[in-house]
């Protein structure tokens, strides 16, 4: 990952801003994978051109792989593994509870 360590560039930090609004860009950007996250599932396509410009094919497809949950939409999940063309497109990841129970499937929260 070619935008890990400070100093970032400012093209980056104005984009951190945007997408990670909850926090302060440097600090958004020392957590580059939530960062990377953020970037795929909120961004518009010139924040996503702005952010292929620091960071790899293989950056993102990293975040798929691992993807926190919670933070993609069905349509940005589908929208990447299609993308990078990773088939099968498997579910979006649920958060699991200290007790071992998982998070509610996407979609079926308060009727979404």
């Amino acid at each position: 990952m070619t935008a890990s360590h400070a100093p970032y560039p400012a093209e980056l930090l104005l984009l951190a801003q945007r997408v990670a609004w909850y926090e302060k860009p440097n600090e958004a950007l020392s957590h580059l994978p939530s960062f990377i996250a953020q970037v795929m599932a909120y961004g518009s396509a010139a924040d996503i051109q702005l952010a292929e410009q620091f960071l790899s094919e293989e950056d993102f497809r990293s975040v798929l792989e691992r993807a926190p949950a919670g933070v993609f939409t069905t349509d940005s999940w589908e929208r990447w593994h299609q993308r990078l063309g990773v088939e099968p497109i498997p579910p979006l990841p649920r958060r699991v509870f200290p007790d071992g129970t998982r998070g509610p499937v996407a979609g079926d929260f308060f009727g979404r």
